[in-house]
């Protein structure tokens, strides 16, 4: 690989395999092609050029046009890192927060690939619903916490494995307006009853889904005799769903940072993947179940785009979700209340506005708008264009310089 296709290899990988992955997979949707062929051009001049002149030396300065498709690994460090800022500016001082995890039976994943979109809601809400009921117990607080869910659908072999990161505040607003944090220490709700409560939401979502017809069965019809079914919901019924607490944060500290790692990463980074070369690739991967060791897979390159194809989400839904006090509609009214009770400063989001050139000098303290050579204002001339007509473009430019 040169240079260039060596920091990106999986926009590598996708120029030489996707083609023959489409051949194979003819009825692939189009989420998915669209995703293949943002990835495929980014960053590589398909997509255009962006130029800007500079008005006191006349340099030219071009760049490629990104895709800015959210299952592109190319391009995505910017919205995270921005992602990140939002979010600090809601997280309250002084209280503890939680990270709780939430998954399904792996039994469940076949069905939820064929559902996505239904199912994968249904999972949403059932961890919103399990939390705030609990929340609102006066045994636990007695309180409406503020929490951010972030979906995960894959594991680190690139397997289907459909998870729910939660971050959610030890302090919420009571019914009467108060602002109370939970006197418990660790993690303030029994987990046994996050568990039942999650489980039995679910599988009685479930449960009116199909009986109402609304699922699709294409990945085990034999699911549609209600017998089958029964015994399926059995099984499921029997399994623990524990959810899975993996520390707690305090204050301000990583909760969020946390979270940024998978509001706009993808199924697997470049850094994992080591080497693609004619027929295949391989990655490194964490092994979880063998002290978390440092292992690589080496796989065939279609059957590569077909495992990070299958984590592309269905066409506006979204991965990451907010309720409690941070419901969208109410966030900014319940963040000003809490504010005020606690008798401290709200700012707002500062970051919510910022445009890419001040996103960038903001977060890397590098001014895009600035010429390299001389350091000269750079005014935007083109957006998208072609290659074709950069040469003609040039030499206009160089000429009327001069």
């Amino acid at each position: 690989m040169t240079s260039e296709n060596q920091a990106y290899p999986i926009r590598e990988a996708f120029r030489r395999f996707y083609p023959a992955f489409l051949a194979a997979h003819p009825g692939l949707s189009a989420e998915k092609r669209k995703a293949a062929e943002a990835v495929s051009k980014c960053k590589t001049g398909e997509l255009g050029y962006n130029v800007s002149i500079c008005e006191d030396c006349g340099r030219p300065v071009i760049h490629t046009v990104s895709c800015n498709n959210r299952s592109c690994p190319c391009c995505q460090a910017a919205l995270t890192k921005k992602w990140e800022l939002e979010r600090n500016t809601e997280l309250i001082e002084g209280i503890a927060y939680y990270h709780v995890v939430f998954t399904v039976p792996h039994e469940l994943n076949p069905l939820i690939r064929a559902n996505q979109s239904t199912l994968l809601s249904l999972l949403f809400s059932c961890v919103k619903d399990t939390l705030l009921d609990l929340c609102a117990d006066p045994k636990h607080m007695g309180a409406k916490p503020g929490i951010v869910s972030v979906l995960h659908t894959w594991g680190q072999k690139l397997s289907f494995h459909p998870h729910i990161h939660t971050c959610i505040s030890g302090g919420g607003i009571t019914p009467d307006g108060k602002f109370v944090e939970t006197a418990h220490k660790g993690f303030f709700l029994p987990v046994k009853a996050v568990a039942s409560g999650f489980r039995g939401r679910y599988l009685t979502g479930l449960k009116k889904l199909y009986e109402n017809g609304l699922l699709s069965l294409s990945c085990n019809s034999t699911l549609q005799d209600p017998d089958e079914w029964k015994a399926f919901i059995n099984v499921l019924f029997e399994k623990p769903w524990l959810p899975f607490i993996k520390e707690t944060f305090n204050g301000k500290g990583n909760a969020i940072r946390y979270l940024a790692r998978y509001s706009y990463r993808t199924a697997i980074a470049n850094s994992r993947v080591i080497s693609v070369d004619d027929d295949t690739v391989t990655f490194r991967y964490k092994d979880y179940a063998d002290s978390s060791r440092n292992k690589t897979m080496t796989v065939k390159g279609t059957d590569f785009i077909g495992m990070i194809l299958q984590h592309v989400l269905p066409s506006g839904f979204h991965r990451v979700r907010f309720s409690g006090y941070l419901n969208n509609s109410q966030k900014t009214k319940f963040l000003k209340l809490i504010h005020c009770l606690r008798n401290t400063i709200y700012s707002g989001n500062p970051y919510r506005t910022m445009n890419t050139a001040e996103l960038i000098m903001s977060l890397y303290g590098k001014d895009i708008c600035s010429c390299p050579e001389c350091s000269g204002k750079l005014i935007p001339y083109a957006r998208g264009m072609p290659a074709s007509t950069l040469p003609s473009l040039l030499n206009y430019t160089s000429f009327a310089m001069c």
